[in-house]
């Protein structure tokens, strides 16, 4: 098997409107995400269509994004169905949909539950992220669709038999392959993420994550957003600047190869531009 390049992509956004004023431009939103796509597509084997939880911007879906790459540049693209915002008839007819269109591959995610002051209520129809995968992987049988599915692993959980138990429970539901929070910053990390996957002999299905941190502001603030709790080697790496960030990510890249590890789960984080400079 070779090296799985799992790329994410955030769709093409827009700040919410503030007045009747103000003008949105779609096409030239919808034209910037189709040439940057076929710009990094020679990088990646997967764009995957991220989706993105935030109240104050509107939203091209992961599905509809997915959809326009396909329709105007024939960019294969895998949409996220993330169960938050779906009651369970309206998450199978998004699978449904997806199989239908023919799409290669699929991300199923649970997605954490919107602020209570958000203005947005958490929908879901399913009791576990399991029970989910299930139910799409026997619309994909009956369909006798060939789409791979993805779903997310969180690596801290993999210390403890329950999370090793939830991890292996998405792949026997029908997930070929698992993508890992929280990123793999350094070969420190890597050897300790390594051990994790080993320990519940999970190597050869999760694809850890490679997340191009841009400077020490924004290692502070993902960690408030995501709530990950990142070493201060990282702090100080940052405070070196965006090459010394670069260049541990290449080095982690390189290490998952070296290591045989099936592939590498990249976020471009709106700088598609990345791909190229991390997965030549």
């Amino acid at each position: 098997m070779g090296f799985l390049r799992v790329v994410e992509l955030f769709p093409p956004l827009f700040p919410a409107p503030r007045g009747r004023s103000y003008r949105i431009d779609v096409e030239a939103s919808y034209a910037r995400f189709v040439a940057e796509a076929q710009t990094i597509r020679r990088h990646a084997d997967v764009l995957l269509v991220a989706d993105v939880k935030s109240p104050g911007i509107l939203k091209l879906s992961s599905f509809e994004a997915a959809v326009l790459l396909k329709q105007r540049s024939g960019v294969e693209a895998a949409p996220v169905i993330v169960l938050r915002d779906l009651n369970r008839p309206g998450y199978l007819s998004a699978v449904l949909s997806c199989l239908s269109l023919g799409f290669r591959h699929l991300m199923i995610a649970w997605g954490d539950d919107y602020p209570p002051d958000s203005g947005f209520s958490t929908a879901r129809g399913f009791t576990s992220l399991a029970e989910s995968i299930r139910e799409a992987a026997l619309l994909r049988k009956r369909t006798r669709a060939a789409t791979t599915f993805f779903a997310p692993v969180n690596l801290a959980s993999l210390a403890t038999s329950r999370g090793v138990a939830m991890a292996k429970g998405r792949l026997r539901a029908g997930a070929e392959f698992l993508l890992a929070q929280p990123p793999t910053i350094d070969l420190e990390a890597l050897g300790t993420h390594l051990s994790l996957l080993r320990g519940a002999k999970l190597e050869s299905r999760v694809l850890l994550n490679v997340f191009p941190f841009k400077g020490p502001r924004d290692v502070r603030q993902c960690e408030r957003y995501f709530g990950w709790r990142l070493p201060k080697r990282l702090h100080l790496r940052a405070g070196m600047g965006e090459s010394a960030l670069r260049e541990a990510d290449r080095e982690v890249v390189k290490g998952l190869r070296e290591a045989g590890l099936p592939g590498v789960y990249l976020n471009t984080r709106g700088t598609p531009a990345v791909a190229g400079q991390l997965l030549r």
